[in-house]
């Protein structure tokens, strides 16, 4: 801060500025939470408010520091609103960041054909026809679970047995197919 600030101020010492500058902050920071933004405003509302008393000085030395304050607390409401209107919301906000378009990725899409294309033929090669209709309602088609056992003959009591066992012996021979390391890949599509 320059002598000819402090005098537009009306600050007699350098104390004073750093006395005011420290007020400013800590309001900034009570508002924002975040003492890099309240940094920046804080900057910003000193240099506002010697544009203004360039222009037009206080008539009241001792309205300083509200006029400051005030000055810190519109460009913290203006930076929170302008931020706000940057969101867009839809209501499905967490649906929406997880979306991810697998075609942005040809090495991932071709990856994920590839990984599709052996779970099909795994299942092909399931030697339990029961194993393989249970695996494909349940995890592709993603069937009811009353269905499922009306349709195949199964108590509801003992469905979530024979899907684990579908599922381990299922495991079973990927791991016979495949080194233990490409069980990721699968994991992972």
């Amino acid at each position: 801060m320059t002598e000819a600030d402090a005098s537009i101020l009306g600050l007699d010492s350098p104390a004073e500025f750093q006395r005011l500058r420290n007020g400013v902050l800590v309001l900034l920071r009570q508002e924002l939470r975040d003492n890099a933004l309240a940094e920046d405003l804080c900057n910003e509302a000193f240099r506002i408010v010697l544009e203004r008393l360039r222009q037009q000085p206080l008539e009241d030395p001792a309205k300083l520091a509200p006029y400051l304050a005030q000055t810190a607390r519109f460009l913290a409401r203006t930076d929170y609103r302008i931020a706000r209107r940057r969101q867009t919301f839809t209501g499905q906000q967490h649906a929406i960041e997880e979306f991810e378009d697998p075609a942005a990725d040809p090495i991932a899409a071709t990856q994920v054909d590839e990984c599709a294309k052996a779970v099909r033929k795994l299942l092909q090669e399931i030697p339990n026809i029961r194993d393989r209709e249970i695996l494909v309602r349940v995890y592709l088609r993603d069937e009811d679970k009353e269905q499922i056992c009306r349709e195949l003959g199964i108590d509801e009591s003992h469905y979530r047995r024979v899907v684990f066992r579908a599922r381990e012996r299922f495991r079973a021979l990927i791991e016979k197919r495949y080194r233990v390391s490409d069980l990721y890949g699968f994991a992972i599509a």
